[in-house]
């Protein structure tokens, strides 16, 4: 393993160290990690979902799913194991790569070891090291010693979230679902969604599970692989090995360097040693040519000079003068009262000594970030006081111009549509009552007439009891249960219009309105073709 090139700062860390360093690598390298991720498992979820519903098992889609992680989880590894050396593969290395692993890790881990808590932290172990098995399964007892409740931890709650991202996608499809087709109880349908599913819920739950599983296994496999990278620093001591890689690198520079100054050093002493020996030779033969070495003047002016001072003296040597000024100065300063010796001094001290006071630390560094906060503190806590006293002013306002009375409702339109609907007895001939209001310009209470008169005839058709409090959705779902298929268009259509009416004040025109007027619901009895 070339540690030289790994990107990751080696050292021990927590195994919550690990796993946050697991998400920053997964984040620092998302992009080649889940366009990997899409192409390879995409495909594989749809036939999964594909094979459920040729099947006519819509359960068969999402378990296969959810059963093929461990297969997923080679693709972010492959990414990360070479991501960590400064290698960032794309998604068509990563896919051939996959036939270079061995497969028989992952066909284990598909069949009896698919419940396996510690399959992310086996994972790099059975794929990047290559071990046969008995010294795999001796590797792996030693590398999990340690680290296996966390990877339990890791694991479950990988899968929290994972479930709680699967029930958010799904509510947010269930959200863009008409209200119509909601069914009327839930515990009936999940009875009867487990024979028959329709196609639209299977392939929306599908969705949701397949986004949930893309956006967590990553991370798990991240987080499992630098708590595998965590333990092996610790067990081969990776950061000394590297520390020492380093500094054999730096002795071996500094070793050439010291070599090629030691040689040209010699070098230069060399020459230097030659030029003085030149040198001597010719002073030599100059002292020869000046002075006799025979003549005893030579030699006793020489003696005379070195023993004797200029008064006939022997001169005292520099060193001992020098000694003796040292010891004079050092015995002056022992005399000195100043120094040596001891005194005692007597002070008053209270009994109780006060506290000493706090020092106010000078402002540092953050002190500009701490105003800004406290400014931008008090601006909101300024800013939610406006909020509240525009919203009291709105209040006392609307209260003065709208004065509550008991047993009275608020829009007169409403009341006077609520007498229609509410009050006023349903006529023999719904058509013609409703006709007679439109033309009169009593557009909306026309339209209400025929909302209610089609209701009471809707479940007089079913042999069923509308409640006072049944929406405009509970009626189109009764009505999409009616065997004749143009009568539950027809009914389909009055809800529509005194909706759009009713909400959006959008009225139909003429013709619309003797449409819907003719045949059921607004006649009794539909007409019939006459032959002539």
């Amino acid at each position: 393993m070339e540690l030289e090139r790994i990107s990751v700062a080696l050292r021990p860390r927590t195994p919550r160290e690990a796993v946050d360093l697991g998400a920053v690598i997964l984040r620092a390298h998302a992009w080649p990690v889940w366009s990997a991720w899409l192409v390879f498992t995409l495909p594989v979820a749809v036939l999964c979902v594909a094979l459920g519903l040729l099947l006519n098992l819509p359960w068969l889609g999402v378990l296969l799913i959810w059963w093929f992680k461990p297969m997923f989880d080679r693709v972010p590894l492959y990414v990360l194991s070479h991501a960590v050396f400064d290698h960032v593969p794309n998604w068509r290395e990563t896919l051939r790569g996959q036939w270079q692993w061995r497969w028989r890790g992952t066909l284990a881990s598909l069949t009896w070891r698919r419940l396996d808590t510690h399959r992310g932290l086996r994972l790099p172990l059975e794929l990047l090291e290559g071990l046969p098995p008995a010294q795999r399964s001796a590797r792996w007892r030693v590398l999990c010693r340690t680290i296996s409740g966390q990877a339990n931890m890791l694991i479950f709650g990988c899968l929290q979230l994972e479930i709680v991202l699967f029930v958010s996608l799904f509510l947010f499809g269930v959200l863009f679902v008409p209200g119509e087709f909601w069914p009327d109880s839930w515990g009936a349908y999940a009875h009867e969604a487990i024979r028959t599913v329709p196609t639209t819920v299977t392939l929306l739950i599908s969705s949701a599970v397949y986004l949930a599983i893309s956006a967590m296994e990553p991370l798990y496999v991240a987080a499992s692989f630098t708590l595998y990278l965590t333990r092996r620093t610790q067990l081969e001591a990776w950061d000394i090995d590297l520390a020492f890689r380093r500094i054999r690198q730096r002795l071996q520079s500094v070793g050439r360097t010291l070599l090629w100054l030691l040689v040209c050093g010699g070098l230069l002493c060399h020459s230097h040693v030659a030029a003085a020996d030149a040198a001597d030779k010719t002073e030599h033969i100059r002292v020869e040519r000046v002075f006799d070495p025979s003549s005893p003047a030579a030699g006793t002016t020489s003696d005379s000079s070195a023993s004797h001072g200029p008064s006939g003296e022997p001169a005292e040597p520099a060193v001992a003068k020098g000694d003796a000024k040292f010891a004079e100065a050092a015995a002056q300063a022992y005399n000195d009262p100043r120094f040596g010796g001891s005194r005692t001094e007597k002070t008053w001290v209270l009994r109780h000594p006060p506290k000493p006071q706090e020092t106010i630390s000078p402002p540092g560094r953050f002190m500009f970030g701490n105003l800004f906060a406290s400014g931008l503190n008090v601006l909101l806590w300024a800013l939610l006081a406006v909020a509240v006293g525009a919203l009291l002013v709105f209040a006392l306002k609307y209260v003065r111009k709208h004065p509550f009375k008991p047993g009275a409702s608020v829009s007169p339109v409403l009341a006077q549509v609520h007498e229609v609907v509410l009050t006023q007895a349903l006529p023999d001939d719904l058509a013609a009552a409703t006709r007679s209001m439109w033309q009169s310009g009593q557009r909306r209470e026309a339209l209400a007439l025929l909302y209610r008169g089609s209701m009471d005839r809707l479940a007089t058709a079913l042999n069923i009891s509308l409640p006072l409090d049944a929406t405009e959705a509970d009626c189109l779902r009764r009505a999409r249960t009616l065997d004749d298929t143009q009568r539950s268009q027809r009914v389909v259509a009055i809800v529509r219009t005194w909706q759009h009416a009713a909400y959006a004040n959008r009225f139909p025109s003429d013709s619309d309105i003797d449409a819907l007027l003719t045949g059921w619901p607004a006649q009794a009895i539909e007409p019939k073709a006459v032959q002539v």
